[in-house]
């Protein structure tokens, strides 16, 4: 199997008595993932061990041949079914593997952050303070139980069956599914997950392809006769601009995906936000301060990625490119302004990772690679004599058009988008041309 990459979602008709095992439940996960936690905290020679989950497993679940486990998990949860402490495990191996890479990065951060202190030091001039704090570990959960192995079983297409947690021992309870379960052709389910939303409860399911799929290397596919390939420029103003181009970097079909009015919609949530916490002088401890607002963007984010992202798939596969070409951004910082002017960008440069890793998972399942290039110079270099002399202007009064003119060759009235997504190829083309 290639791996899971969709989610297939069904409500579910719940009576009081499955809710509240439900909820039961959940509390137990959570509070697995909370145990495993530490023990990831005091060993974290575990983190990044190929066989983390049997070291795990070894320290905490007794056996006949691990009578005394170093960690007692199995007093504190008795009868805890096999399949969700496994995924308790990787839950929690998840997140110390998230907090170790963030801690990382920090102790990098600082560590540059003092050598530059001493050059100012040998400069004469005074060492700025390093104020950023080190990310905390994680010691709590608040994410779902997923039932791994035999924790759940498929009746029919409207009925699965799911060990739940009664308040003294695990059991199975047939659970309805209000739409048919239907798996499209040539993909498998995986294991389902337990969520709550506002409006009830809901399985969620992993979707993958069944068969590993056979792709050509790009190495191999850049010198084959008709090779096409689509370079993407994510912008602010526009969501993406993409262009179809040959090993030779000739532009064969251009399309733009605007931003504008989802920008503005998400600018308003965030206006409104901001508003609201200037009149409310405090917020009752444990509430999440204005919750629907940024579930709307949350939700609007998504959406927008979503259908950038399939659009960037069509096109792809509408001219028969084999490649989709992005760049690997990193590090983008907001410029100063307004709180919700830089909350706004900051979000849009979420929404960039969010529209490539959507990008990836779709155009795999319909059999086209993706890859990425450095993005340095790529919106700078002129696409037409080459020369780093590309500078962008705003034409007149048209507020968020942003337009390229080079002072070398005096090339003008250019898109600036598109003048990115010609030097996303031309870095592509550059890396397998050689």
């Amino acid at each position: 199997m290639h791996g899971f990459a969709k989610t297939r979602m069904f409500n579910l008709l719940v009576s009081q008595g499955i809710a509240t095992q439900f909820d039961q439940t959940v509390n137990q996960h959570r509070q697995a993932v909370s145990f495993y936690l530490n023990v990831f905290q005091e060993r974290q020679e575990i983190l990044g061990n190929g066989e983390w989950l049997k070291i795990a497993e070894h320290l905490t679940h007794t056996t006949r041949r691990n009578p005394s486990p170093r960690y007692d998990f199995d007093s504190q949860f008795p009868n805890y079914p096999s399949g969700l402490r496994r995924a308790a495990i990787s839950e929690a191996y998840g997140s110390a593997c998230s907090w170790r890479s963030s801690y990382r990065k920090w102790q990098t951060e600082k560590e540059k952050h003092e050598l530059k202190n001493k050059q100012r030091e040998v400069a004469g001039k005074h060492p700025i303070l390093f104020v950023k704090h080190p990310p905390q570990y994680p010691k709590e959960c608040q994410r779902w139980p997923s039932f791994y192995g035999t924790e759940y079983k498929f009746l029919d297409d409207h009925h699965i069956m799911l060990k739940l947690f009664t308040g003294g021992d695990y059991v199975y309870r047939k659970i309805t599914l209000l739409e048919p379960l239907t798996v499209p052709e040539g993909y498998v389910i995986g294991s389902p997950t337990l969520v709550h939303k506002a409006w009830g409860w809901e399985l969620h399911f992993p979707i993958g392809l069944q068969k590993k799929l056979s792709l050509t290397k790009i190495a191999e596919q850049f010198f084959l006769p008709g090779f096409l390939f689509c370079s993407v420029d994510l912008g602010i103003n526009n969501h993406a601009c993409m262009t179809i181009q040959d090993a030779k970097g000739r532009v064969y079909a251009t399309k733009f995906i605007s931003g504008a009015s989802d920008i503005h919609l998400r600018k308003r949530y965030l206006e409104k936000i901001i508003r609201l916490q200037k009149q409310t002088k405090s917020i009752p401890e444990g509430e999440r301060f204005t919750k629907d607002l940024w579930d709307k963007i949350s939700n609007l984010d998504n959406d927008i990625a979503h259908q950038v992202s399939r659009q960037i798939v069509n096109f792809a596969k509408e001219h028969g490119a084999t490649v989709i070409v992005f760049e690997h951004l990193t590090n983008l910082k907001p410029e100063k302004g307004t709180k919700s002017h830089w909350l706004n960008r900051k979000l849009g440069y979420w929404l960039k990772a969010r529209i490539f890793k959507y990008t990836q998972y779709k155009a795999l399942h319909a059999g086209i690679l993706t890859s990425r290039v450095n993005p340095k110079y790529t919106s700078a270099r002129c696409p037409y004599c080459g020369f780093i002399t590309i500078r962008r202007y705003t034409p007149g009064r048209k507020r968020g058009v942003k337009l390229a003119r080079c002072t070398n060759c005096k090339t003008h009235g250019v898109n600036s988008d598109f003048v990115g997504s010609l030097g996303t190829g031309t870095k592509f083309r550059l890396r397998y041309a050689a």
